[in-house]
């Protein structure tokens, strides 16, 4: 019940590439702390990486920005938004020439 250890097991089903298992292990992170900013992280890393689903991993990395602004895990949240962005906006670019 360990929200640290829990969500490194998660990481490690990622690296594994158990994509669901990892998620369903974050989860389990999540019940016993909700505002477990390194679990919110790589929660949208393995959305963003694993579920190529960016809009949900950008909604729980504006999370951890809220929670924790200036923690590393907020720090690292704001870039991958950045990183988000810059690609949108670079995509948008592509289409319109």
């Amino acid at each position: 019940n360990d929200p640290d250890v829990s969500t490194d097991l998660g990481v490690s089903y990622f690296y594994s590439n158990r994509t669901d298992e990892a998620l369903t292990q974050f989860e389990h992170s999540l019940k016993v702390n909700p505002n477990h900013t390194k679990t919110l992280l790589n929660k949208g890393v393995v959305l963003a990486f694993g579920k190529e689903d960016i809009r949900a991993a950008s909604d729980v990395w504006k999370q951890v920005v809220e929670l924790a602004p200036d923690s590393p895990e907020g720090q690292r949240a704001r870039q991958l938004l950045e990183g988000v962005a810059a690609a949108a906006h670079q995509g948008q670019g592509n289409t319109n020439q």
